[in-house]
């Protein structure tokens, strides 16, 4: 796996980022994801960092049941607002590549406690030892551990002063078998202390950690590998299904840095080349004013207008087409809900917008149905719909029956090219960015979207009249 370290913390940021329109298909990894497709190993390599993500709180084991399953939901919820996809998986799999390659986390063996447990050996510090422990503390976070091996009186007061220590409501977690002990304990701070021990060879082997409330989750990642004897490295088996998502996951990177550079390389500021003024629609995310718009609306824009005020662009992206704004004056409760599902084919669906400023007069309203989950040549970050759009209707909210966005309007098919091309004049052949992808692009520039409760299919006007209230006109001055 060191071929794949070399190249993650280039790609780590852009970990969440699969859709992009590339020479390559990479569909693959908007399947659902199904734990059966994986090795053991590759089982083991997930929930170590679900563990590290907070998520998890279990053995490493493998054994991928009800727990493990929760435990991906939960992160896949977290981070990307959808049911768990092969890319999700690929990107929890580098966030883990990320802390083995800064912090050098690996399965050591300690043949003095004849056990074995997740340490940073390339972010280690180690401090005195004290009267029963040998000690250490993790360089990049508030985790320390300590180890030693004891007779049963000393190992009893090492558990009884853990809890102690205990200063939550509730009682503290233990367990108590023959040859084995677990204590946990937490102060009113958040700060968790956490004491195994292992009886082998007549002597009892005892670790020790702690850590405060934000490194919970690393102390719960070590705790979750502490096993007695060898154990197996946490690794990603060779040509799985694991690997296989996450060289994907770095070839569409690779492709995106390289349609950057090409792009950056080619671009031109002489004056003759710079395109006319243009305008497009957008529409509010978030009562802090931000709109969510496409990237070629604003790109090349000196100046930027969302409805008649002075906007600012925050982010954008040219592999989604995408781009936030931000207005001046945000609406109070008028702000776009997206759903929870993406759009399913057929489904009745409305855009909202303002094509052809200055000919059409206000906000413009047309309906349609969803004509395929994919988008032209198949590409997976967009869909077809039958909904008539016009020029300027680019960046408006594209609405299910209920009125919850699931798609953002990107273009339409240019009739006039098909009909040359093949001697047919296309009907209602449109294109709008998939709800999920605009969601995805939201949350990773710190914007979480507002999704919808009821789901309920809204009269046609009474959707009409809501999507005014946060549908913008976006003005952009070159």
């Amino acid at each position: 796996m060191h071929r794949l370290i070399k190249r993650l913390l280039l790609v780590i940021a852009l970990a969440a980022n699969p859709y992009g329109v590339g020479a390559q298909d990479y569909s693959n990894l908007l399947e659902d994801f199904e734990a059966h497709a994986l090795t053991r190993t590759d089982k083991r390599f997930l929930q170590a960092a679900l563990a590290f993500e907070g998520h998890y709180k279990g053995l490493l084991d493998g054994d991928w049941g009800i727990k493990s399953q929760n435990a991906l939901r939960s992160y896949s919820w977290e981070k990307f607002k959808s049911e768990p996809e092969d890319w999700h998986m690929a990107a929890l799999a580098l966030s883990l590549f990320d802390r083995i390659a800064s912090d050098g986390w690996q399965m050591n063996y300690f043949e003095g406690l004849g056990m074995s447990f997740l340490f940073p050996v390339d972010s280690i510090i180690v401090d005195p030892p004290s009267e029963n422990f040998v000690n250490w503390r993790h360089r990049n976070s508030s985790l320390s551990i300590s180890a030693g091996v004891h007779d049963v009186f000393t190992t009893q007061n090492l558990h009884d002063f853990t809890i102690r220590q205990h200063e939550m409501a509730g009682t503290p977690y233990t367990v108590r078998k023959t040859t084995f002990a677990v204590s946990t304990s937490q102060s009113r701070d958040g700060s968790s202390l956490y004491t195994r021990s292992d009886f082998q060879n007549g002597r009892w082997s005892t670790v020790m950690l702690a850590a405060n409330k934000r490194d919970a989750p690393i102390l719960g990642a070590v705790s979750s590998s502490i096993s007695t004897g060898h154990a197996p490295s946490i690794v990603v088996s060779e040509n799985g299904r694991l690997e296989t998502a996450i060289l994907e996951m770095i070839a569409f990177v690779d492709e995106d840095l390289e349609k950057d550079e090409k792009g950056n390389s080619s671009g031109n500021s002489n004056q003759q080349n710079a395109r006319p003024d243009g305008s497009g629609s957008g529409f509010f995310v978030s009562s802090d004013g931000y709109v969510l718009t496409n990237e070629h609306v604003v790109s090349g824009c000196r100046e930027i207008e969302v409805n008649g005020e002075n906007g600012e662009l925050i982010e954008a992206s040219e592999v989604f087409d995408l781009a936030i704004l931000k207005a001046r004056f945000g609406p109070d409760d008028a702000v776009a809900k997206f759903s929870s599902r993406p759009a399913k084919l057929n489904s009745d669906v409305t855009v909202v917008g303002y094509p052809y400023a200055g000919l059409l007069s206000g906000l413009n309203v047309t309906r349609g149905s969803v004509s395929s989950l994919k988008g032209l040549r198949g590409e997976v970050t967009q869909m077809q719909i039958s909904a008539p759009v016009q020029a300027g209707n680019s960046g408006g909210p594209v609405l299910a029956a209920s009125g919850e966005v699931v798609g953002v309007v990107v273009s339409k098919l240019d009739a006039k090219i098909i009909s040359d091309a093949i001697g047919d004049m296309p009907q209602n052949v449109n294109f709008a960015i998939r709800g999920e992808i605009a969601k995805l692009f939201l949350s990773q520039n710190g914007i979480d979207p507002t999704h919808g409760a009821s789901g309920e299919r809204l009269p046609p006007e009474e959707l009409a009249g809501k999507a005014g209230l946060f549908t913008t006109f976006i003005q952009c001055k070159r």
